[in-house]
């Protein structure tokens, strides 16, 4: 039974790395709107990027890092995109 367990943490970083290349590409494409003068757009997508975030952040829970563990770099480099995008 324990590989199962492995297998299932397995997934769930994997899940956790591909959250945070959704995060950022969710920022880019949100400055992108935003520079393109589509700021409503952009709002929405900056809500969709939050929501990454928390999934990532239940993630963390679930592999019991809720400090992000190895992904601490990750999480604050996101936030602070997120919230960098959402003050521009």
């Amino acid at each position: 039974m324990p590989r199962i367990q492995d297998m299932s943490d397995r997934m769930l970083v994997w899940f956790a790395e591909a959250d945070f290349e959704i995060g950022f590409s969710l920022v880019d494409m949100a400055q992108a709107e935003a520079a393109a003068g589509n700021y409503a757009q952009a709002a929405q997508i900056l809500i969709n990027a939050d929501n990454v975030f928390l999934d990532i952040q239940q993630i963390l829970c679930k592999l019991r890092m809720p400090d992000g563990g190895p992904f601490r770099p990750l999480v604050g480099e996101l936030r602070r995109a997120i919230d960098l995008a959402n003050s521009g």
